[in-house]
């Protein structure tokens, strides 16, 4: 590979993608960035697929740095911008220690971010959001959903359920007068800045699905519930942003008792095949990108030896 070259390795969730990352670095001198916007929240380990242990302030997995997890509480706000930065910050600190950043996740808005920047949005309105934030407390996530779709059927459709992505879309809309989806459309192209290769991983859809499944009823069994009532023991509201994932929202439910653990599992596995797939899509629609599909590799090696 080049000096100074970035290595992204992106895909849906539960392809494999941190394995890959580990395998690599140990070949190459590497350590990972992490492009997860889950992981960025401490206290939240199992529902985010963390993997390894924290020495100093650092995560470590099987010997490589992994940077970017653990960084905020489940209260604070993590964005793009911030992931930026903190990047950019990271990516010269590996440099420096003449190692190999490994930029490694499944949020393709940070991803896109780092390497080309930010699309030409406007900055949030605290005023119009909290008009947002309080028809969805008095009228139901549902409501504003549907005023979404009217307005930006496609921003509504590939951010269902998604809470913060649809208050964004909507506020966009009330700013500008525009939908999200014209405004991204018509910006201007950004040109690459970065030297950067950047895989992303693919897989049997069969096969990603079993393992997604697997995945989450594991989670569920094996200390999820009561890793989210830790955090909610610790003060942190069941709407703070660390919990508005997936399977804590879910867990938040059961706890109020308004869904069956069966119920709980099936859903989570449920949405979490629909967000692979999101992915999935979002990932193959980007520039500059290599596709591997790693059903046609016998072992971890192999793959690597395809992106040395």
């Amino acid at each position: 590979m080049d000096k100074n070259q970035t290595i992204i390795i992106s895909g849906p969730t539960a392809v494999g993608k941190t394995a890959v990352a580990v395998e690599l670095c140990k070949k190459i001198n590497g350590s990972i960035i992490s492009a997860d916007s889950r992981q960025v929240y401490k206290y939240l380990d199992i529902g985010t697929n963390k993997e390894g242990v924290i020495k100093g302030n650092i995560r470590q997995f099987e010997g490589v740095n992994q940077y970017l997890t653990d960084i905020i509480t489940p209260d604070q706000k993590y964005t793009a911008k911030n992931f930026e930065n903190d990047a950019q910050k990271y990516e010269d600190i590996i440099f420096k220690e003449n190692k190999n950043p490994v930029i490694v996740g499944g949020t393709g808005l940070y991803i896109k971010t780092f390497l080309y920047g930010l699309d030409d949005l406007p900055d949030a309105n605290e005023k119009i959001r909290q008009e947002i934030e309080n028809i969805i407390k008095e009228k139901g996530l549902d409501f504003v959903y549907n005023l979404l779709f009217k307005v930006d059927p496609l921003s509504a459709t590939k951010n269902k359920g998604n809470t913060q992505r649809i208050i964004r879309a909507y506020e966009i809309y009330k700013i500008t007068g525009k939908s999200m989806t014209y405004l991204l459309e018509n910006n201007k192209k950004k040109d690459k800045k970065k030297n950067f290769k950047h895989f992303v991983l693919v897989r049997d859809r069969e096969i990603l699905y079993k393992k997604i499944n697997e995945r989450c009823e594991k989670m569920i069994n094996s200390g999820m519930i009561e890793e989210t009532k830790k955090v909610l023991s610790m003060g942190y509201k069941q709407d703070c942003y660390g919990l508005t994932g997936l399977g804590y929202s879910l867990i938040v439910k059961y706890l109020n008792n308004e869904i069956s653990k069966n119920e709980l599992i099936e859903k989570f596995a449920q949405g979490t095949r629909q967000y692979a797939k999101r992915q999935l899509t979002w990932f193959m629609h980007q520039p500059d990108i290599k596709i591997l599909n790693i059903d046609d590799k016998t072992n971890i090696k192999d793959i690597v030896s395809v992106m040395l």
